[in-house]
């Protein structure tokens, strides 16, 4: 696809597992750069910021009265004198809030007693500075919580008179709310040039904070947010401000403690996200432009944190999609998750989905934004997703190397979700005693937890939305309490100084030693916008600087992070350009400014009064692919018992693994047809196509199983196409006889009856068949793949090789290849001629297994895995697919993996761990996953969920912290561990596995893009006709378990191959591909004239549907019976080989027909002895195309 633009290249490594791999780090990976640390922490002798937000807890008001207590405050950004240098407001819970007037060198005056602020005994949460009356000068408006007794509830509006002195005027501006808010944010909801509010509300603990109960969504809660209209009065000379929430349609409940607003759907005009703690599930508020907004996270966000707190708005990758950073309260440290985490939940969680809550993990969600609107979350494979109790987020380039880092804060007065403290609680509550005697107990308990005092997290953006932990190679590793916090050019030299409001210590002031390195990688630009008369700042503006090949964003929106205002001078590292190609300037009202050629290292400042009209859309091009409507069938778990609650240990269920797909023309009309398999409970569908195009549905009545692979092949040699269906699933018990797989014979004409004694009795719950000669007797043979003993996983199922006989199949695994009767737990596999021998070969891959190879020598299948560099191969693989990729005329494969999305990094020297046995002896197999961390290995499932499977743990460890720091060693010590077996996982990237030849292959892990989750489908095609093969992956698992949770960042990704075995993401605004189901199989489907039609399989949905945009030049030629391979020769000299597969992918078998592209001459197709049978001429002069 080299016509594409190329924002996101990667390039593969090639990884040779005889030489090993270099160990990736399981937690924060420290920088070992010995330059000075970026960052110097300055005392308050210096600075003169002395402010310290001291919450002492007493009897009167502490956690149990008051479960905020401990939340802190923020801090706010303005020149309140006007004299350029930016000043800092502090807010104060029972401390006063303070202003502190900038003086330059960072020193600073308190200027509160003169600025005629005064908060006392107002518990002050978030500072929103803004410039309210449009005077020119930056005005501070404070949101007030707390605890009752303690509590002012009124917000309060400080109005600037223009000389830093300041009359509270909150009422009179229609902003003295009561309730408990805890920040607020200006922005122009309705575009009509006026600047409008949304104050963010976190009371309301009358109604429990962690019942599943119906969400109120009608705005009656006390703790729903509100929405000011500005309507200016002529009699008072400034707005006035109306609540408009009910007609708005802001009416959800929740407890918010962070507010961003970002253009979602990518229509300009802004949006709300609210990041919601406890329950209470995040909300985006979309705008309708009518001012109005429909909540609508469930349809833009898969998954959101659980304990959401603070949140940002950036754009981390510089792809021009505003992205979204939201924080919870994951511990980094092994011991501290152990000693957080609770029972078993699954069922609850699954509950509260069913109420509404939608799906939340209790960990930081990178939210990367997509051109269609929807979000991918991408945490975990960002390094992000693990940084304790935190509270701020700030996105910004510390650097200057034109990448916007993070740095987050954190920290908690008490250490209250310490389980063993809790468990106290619970027990200490003797029915016996009085309420004041049991106060009392808690309160001498609470006293005696520590507090949570860590570093602040810094990361450093690597590029593609990745990070390096950089707290301490950047200086900011001193241990605190901290939670509002802003970065701002304090000193104006041209990098991002960061303050914070720090609990019961000295706010934190960090000085940017970046420019005084003199370092040439620190160029930058500053922007200051001079907006129109009612949004002097311009907020609700984006700022898209070019400087070499490179773009960045910026939204103008300083009130963000948690409680907190920053700048609203924008800052831009540029890195080593000195020189910025062009600065555009967007405002609210879609004007624009053009700046070009500006000399780097400077303030811009844009007006608006020079603004241009709004330019004119234009058209986008087509994209590579066309959505189509759904089929008509749609997939069905009718009946799906929980697997989880038989296994508690499992890391994902079992039975939602389909649905299958398979393709083939089965009435003989020259058209592909479609099988979709059903589920128990629900029948399969088998789609016809017409001349027309459509499908006409056939009856296939198979709801009695789970139908997981299908193949289409001729079992009786009658010229037509029966049907081969596998039965999976776990819904039965083991060898149940509906576990059967089925063969289903075709009279002709489609329509299908189920054949009896076609096969041996295969009671294993099955998953891929993949067909292909072994024995060269001119009838296609069978690899069955056994999927799960049911109740028992991961014990290894049975598996079966089946020889076609002419009048049904017989298994002969045992004497052909005894190593393939139990070969893991196989979820892919497929016959191909890897060496060119003319011998169809197999190669198989599963979970928890190795890619294991089976050379064919003609009467038997022997094992050669090791022999191809493949020992450390094992992985979570989940599908196999063929191509020739580098045109060397012989045959490569992609392999989809788990990806590296997760909480893990596996390597081969320290790979994931699967220890199972019936170490309880009572008859179920226990399985014990491991991890490498710390230097050690530890069981990873909490204390709880591993004593429900295995009370006898509860025998010899009491206590939680005594579950915590035990090694998966000390575990097993306490078990019976005769008959144990141990699997492991030493890749998690979807890879392409290069045949060198010589018997030799190499492992090329897929672009980064790649990796954001499980590759299932895959389609492996020249999408863009330059002859080289490209790449369609989908696939994602939402049934997992609840504390990591669901593997569902996916939707959609194209890799084009750019030649030497490079591949690069192309963005979905030019694939025009985006998938929204829980993705499982891909084929391609041959139509004909009308262009090849792309299906995607969604367990509990219909397929989702493309056309490839096919030129008039792309020729379809289908294989004859007798054809096993093809060679396509181009002008230019390369040749591509082609199998003909019988099955492959993730359970699916795609169209026997190639797509022959331009620039291909010839093509010749072989049988199964290497003869070429027949060659097409597609030289201009044999063929018209």
């Amino acid at each position: 696809m080299s016509h594409l633009p190329r924002p996101d290249l990667f390039p593969p490594l090639v990884l040779l597992f005889g030489l090993g791999v270099a160990m990736m780090c399981w937690g924060s990976c420290g920088s070992r750069d010995s330059s000075p640390p970026l960052f110097q922490l300055l005392d308050a002798t210096h600075t003169g910021i002395n402010f310290q937000n001291t919450v002492i807890a007493d009897d009167s008001m502490n956690l149990l009265s008051f479960e905020y207590l401990y939340n802190g405050g923020g801090v706010g950004v303005g020149d309140f004198n006007r004299d350029g240098r930016p000043d800092l407001f502090f807010t104060g819970n029972v401390t006063g809030s303070n202003l502190y007037l900038n003086e330059g060198d960072l020193r600073f005056t308190d200027v509160t007693i003169e600025s005629g602020i005064s908060t006392a005994g107002t518990w002050c949460t978030g500072v929103t500075v803004v410039d309210i009356n449009n005077d020119g000068f930056d005005d501070i408006y404070v949101s007030v919580g707390g605890p009752a007794r303690r509590s002012i509830y009124p917000n309060l509006l400080y109005v600037n008179r223009g000389d830093a002195t300041f009359r509270e005027a909150a009422a009179e501006y229609g902003l003295a709310n009561p309730g408990e808010s805890n920040h607020a944010v200006f922005f122009d909801y309705d575009r009509d040039g006026d600047l409008d509010m949304y104050l963010l509300n976190g009371g309301g603990f009358e109604r429990s904070a962690v019942t599943i109960k119906p969400i109120l969504t009608d705005g009656s809660a006390r703790n729903t947010d509100v929405l000011y209209e500005n309507i200016y009065s002529d009699s008072l000379g400034h707005p006035v401000f109306t609540d408009v929430s009910r007609r708005a349609g802001i009416s959800f409940e929740g407890f918010g403690l962070g507010v961003g607003i970002i253009d979602a759907n990518h229509d300009r005009w802004p949006d709300v996200y609210v990041s919601n703690d406890y329950l209470s599930r995040d909300l985006l508020y979309l705008n309708n432009q009518d001012r109005t907004f429909s909540e609508a996270a469930d349809r833009y966000f898969a998954h959101t944190s659980f304990f959401s707190m603070g949140n940002c708005v950036g754009d981390v990758d510089n792809d021009g999609n505003f992205d979204l950073i939201t924080l919870d309260m994951l511990p980094e440290d092994h011991f501290r998750r152990m000693t957080m985490f609770g029972p078993n939940q699954h069922a609850r969680f699954r509950r509260a989905v069913d109420y509404g809550y939608g799906h939340q993990y209790m960990r930081n969600m990178l939210q990367l934004g997509e051109p269609t609107g929807r979000f991918r979350e991408v945490g975990q494979l960002a390094g992000i997703d693990r940084t304790d109790w935190s509270w701020a987020p700030l996105l910004a380039d510390f650097d200057n190397d034109g990448l916007q880092d993070l740095y987050i804060t954190n920290g908690y007065g008490k250490n209250i979700t310490d389980l063993d403290f809790v468990k106290f609680r619970q027990d200490a509550v003797d029915p016996f005693s009085s309420p004041e005697d049991v106060q009392k107990l808690l309160l001498r308990s609470l006293e005696q937890l520590p507090a949570i005092v860590l570093p602040n997290y810094a990361y450093r953006n690597t590029g593609h939305a990745t990070f390096d932990n950089a707290t301490a190679a950047w200086g900011l590793n001193q241990p605190s309490i901290s939670n509002g916090a802003v970065y701002v050019d304090l000193d104006l030299d041209g990098d991002l100084e960061i303050v914070t409001n720090n609990l019961n210590a000295a706010a934190f002031v960090y000085r940017n030693t970046l420019r005084e390195q003199a370092s040439e990688n620190g160029h930058y630009v500053q922007v200051e916008l001079n907006g129109p008369p009612a949004n002097a700042a311009g907020l609700g503006a984006r700022v898209i600087v070019y400087a070499g090949a490179t773009q960045q964003h910026r939204y103008q929106q300083p009130a963000s992070g948690y409680q907190s205002t920053g700048s609203t001078r924008l800052h831009l590292g540029l890195g080593r350009d000195s020189i910025i190609d062009s600065l555009r300037v967007v405002w609210p009202d879609e004007r624009e400014n053009v700046l070009y050629s500006i000399p780097a290292d400077r303030l811009v400042t844009v007006d608006y009064a020079t603004a241009s009209p709004p330019r004119v859309r234009a058209d986008r091009p087509p994209t590579l692919l066309q959505s189509l409507p759904p089929l008509a069938f749609a997939h069905r778990e009718v009946i799906a018992p929980s697997d989880f609650s038989n296994q508690p240990l499992l890391q994902h269920g079992l039975t939602t693994q389909g649905p299958g797909v398979t393709v083939g023309d089965v009435n003989g009309d020259g058209l592909d047809d479609l099988f979709l398999g059903g589920a128990y409970g629900s029948p399969a569908g088998l789609l016809l196509q017409t001349p027309e195009g459509s499908f006409e549905e056939r009856s296939l009545p198979t709801e009695d199983y789970e139908d997981l692979g299908a193949l289409f092949l001729d079992v009786d040699a009658d010229g037509d196409l029966d049907l081969y269906v596998t039965s999976g699933g776990t819904e039965r018990y083991a060898d149940h006889p509906n576990y059967q797989d089925r063969i289903y014979r075709n009279d002709g004409k489609g329509n299908f009856t189920l054949a009896e004694g076609q096969l041996p009795t295969l009671l294993t719950s099955t998953a891929t068949v993949t067909g292909g000669d072994f024995d060269r007797d001119g009838r296609t043979d069978l690899f069955v793949g056994g999927r799960v003993v049911p109740g028992q996983y991961p014990t290894a199922p049975r598996s079966y090789l089946l020889r076609n006989t002419g009048a049904g199949f017989e298994d002969v695994t045992a004497r052909v290849c005894p190593a393939l009767q139990f070969p893991g737990m196989v979820t892919s596999a497929l016959w191909t001629d890897y060496n060119n021998d003319h011998l169809p070969d197999l190669v198989v891959v599963g979970e928890f297994m190795r890619i294991r190879v089976f050379r064919n020598d003609g009467a038997r299948l022997t094992e050669v895995t090791d022999q191809f560099g493949l020992s450390q191969s094992s992985g979570m693989w989940n599908s196999l697919t063929a191509g020739d990729f580098d045109h060397d005329g012989d045959t490569d494969y992609v392999v989809g993996n788990i990806g590296r999305n997760t909480p893990f990094d596996a390597s081969p020297d320290y790979p994931l761990q699967l220890h199972y046995a019936d170490f309880d002896r009572n008859g179920t197999t226990d399985p014990i996953f491991s991890h490498f961390e710390e230097g050690k290995y530890y069981p990873t499932a909490p204390f709880d969920l591993l004593a429900e499977q295995l009370p006898r743990i509860k025998k010899d460890i009491l206590y939680y912290h005594e579950y915590a720091r035990a090694t998966t060693g000390d575990i097993l010590a306490l078990l019976d561990t005769t008959g144990m077996q141990t699997l492991t996982c030493a890749v998690q990237s979807s890879v392409l596995l290069e045949n060198l030849g010589g018997e030799k292959f190499a492992i090329h892990p897929l672009p980064l893009g790649a990796q954001a989750g499980p590759v299932l489908g895959v389609i492996a095609e020249d999408l863009d006709e330059d002859g080289d093969l490209d790449l369609l992956l989908v696939g994602n698992d939402r049934e997992r378990e609840v504390i990591c949770g669901s593997l569902d960042a996916p939707t959609g990704t194209v890799l084009e191959n750019t030649g030497g075995l490079n591949f690069r993401v192309v963005p979905s605004s030019v694939t025009g591909l985006h998938t929204t189901g829980n993705n499982r199989a891909a084929v391609r489907l041959s139509r004909g004239k009308r262009g090849d039609m792309i299906v995607l399989t969604n367990n509990q949905a219909a397929p989702e549907c493309y056309t490839i945009g096919t030129s008039p030049a792309v020729v379809l030629e289908a294989f004859r019976p007798g054809e096993i391979s093809a060679t396509l020769q181009f002008a230019d000299g390369r040749a591509r080989k082609v199998e003909h597969s019988h099955g492959g992918g993730y359970l699916s078998q795609t169209s026997g027909t190639i797509r022959i592209p331009v620039g291909a001459r010839s093509v010749t197709f072989y049988d199964a002895a290497g003869r070429a049978v027949r060659t097409i001429d597609l030289s201009p002069h044999q063929l018209s195309r």
